[in-house]
């Protein structure tokens, strides 16, 4: 099979590095025999992260503003016809269009595969829609949920949508009690504190400012809790804007902020739980790493989050947005280890099974041969 992943993106987030994922996996693939070609914007990061990461070939093309990117299609139709392309895997929903019309402007009339990893939140029942959705084959959506949206939104579709979860690698180490003691100290806990991990982008729809709240209730009910708030500003600035809160409530001393780490699972396993505060994530990509890393979650009660954790079982769920509820489930990890322990281990084995990464690729793989043949 001849796959063409296709990304025109300027950016480097959970999207694009998927594309990169999606490439790798395929072309080597044990199942079957893969061709691979990227299909990308020069220069950009993730052609950076390409040419550093892989030897797949890339080609490339110039993103364009345009409603209609007629000159981009007929540039990719040469692109699909001259490297017998079966399949083209589509990924930001901006590409959408370029693929239809090269699909129409080829002779090789590939099959066109969209992952589609953002919410929808209107109708796509317009002539223009129309046109892109009949060039496509198979549209898979990250949760049950984007996928009942989907098929709400897309009329006519519907028997060509499918839920595929997205997988996660193992942690590439798991630490020993005597290296999560060394590593948080050099981080500047104690061996023995009790820590709530929230790994992430700095800005508040990821819901820090509700972790810093859930301490200072912590601090006023007697609890010595800790928070390790790990990730990159957003917005320049948002970071102090964390830290005045901490101050004005008087938790600054229980909160250490570090800066984007590229093995976040490492940093995991040094926390008694994770915790994803969003007020909305399609599905919530950090919880089943933490999982996998065998550490207690809690998550959300919204978006993609109910459908990785079985509230009690797996994880925990709070009512979103709410810091008072978010503090009662971090309470009940911190005042029963044992049951801490338990959630941790129901997490990691359901994990292990539902989000396993080499799953999901041979799935993947999969689906992209059912619909060349």
């Amino acid at each position: 099979m001849n796959v063409l992943e296709l990304c025109l993106s300027a950016g480097l987030g959970g999207l694009e590095l998927y594309v990169y994922r999606s490439a790798e996996a395929l072309q080597n693939s044990q199942s079957n025999k893969n061709n691979v070609l990227a299909v990308l914007t020069r220069n950009s990061k993730l052609d950076d992260y390409f040419k550093n990461n892989t030897s797949i070939k890339t080609l490339y093309i110039k993103h364009l503003a345009r409603h209609l990117p007629l000159l981009n299609a007929i540039k990719l139709a040469r692109i699909i016809d001259s490297n017998d392309i079966d399949v083209i895997h589509m990924h930001w929903g901006k590409d959408l269009p370029l693929a239809a019309f090269a699909k129409a402007f080829s002779r090789r009339k590939p099959a066109l595969a969209y992952t589609r990893q953002m919410m929808i939140t209107r109708a796509k029942n317009d002539f223009y829609h129309n046109f892109q959705y009949r060039q496509m084959d198979l549209l898979l959506t990250i949760t049950r949920e984007l996928e009942t949206l989907c098929k709400k939104y897309i009329p006519g579709f519907s028997n060509k949508i499918t839920t595929l979860y997205y997988g996660v690698k193992a942690p590439e180490k798991i630490l020993n009690t005597d290296e999560i003691e060394q590593q948080r100290v050099t981080l500047g806990f104690s061996k023995d504190d009790f820590i709530v991990g929230l790994i992430g982008r700095l800005e508040e729809s990821k819901g820090q400012h509700l972790l810093i709240d859930a301490l200072h209730q912590a601090k006023n009910n007697g609890h010595d809790i800790k928070a390790l708030i790990a990730g990159h500003e957003m917005m320049p600035g948002y970071r102090n804007i964390l830290i005045s809160q901490a101050n004005k409530l008087d938790v600054a001393d229980r909160i250490i902020f570090q800066d984007f780490v590229s093995k976040p699972q490492q940093l995991m396993q040094l926390c008694d739980c994770v915790t994803l505060a969003s007020a909305q994530e399609t599905f919530g990509l950090v919880l089943p790493e933490a999982m996998r890393s065998g550490v207690a979650v809690i998550g959300s009660n919204s978006g993609g989050v109910p459908e990785i954790i079985e509230h009690g079982k797996t994880g925990l769920l709070f009512d979103t947005g709410n810091a008072d509820d978010l503090y009662l489930q971090i309470e009940k990890l911190f005042l029963d280890p044992a049951y801490r322990k338990t959630l941790a281990e129901q997490g990691k084995s359901s994990a292990d099974e539902r989000f396993n990464n080499d799953s999901h690729f041979k799935q993947l793989d999969q689906h992209l041969q059912s619909i060349i043949t």
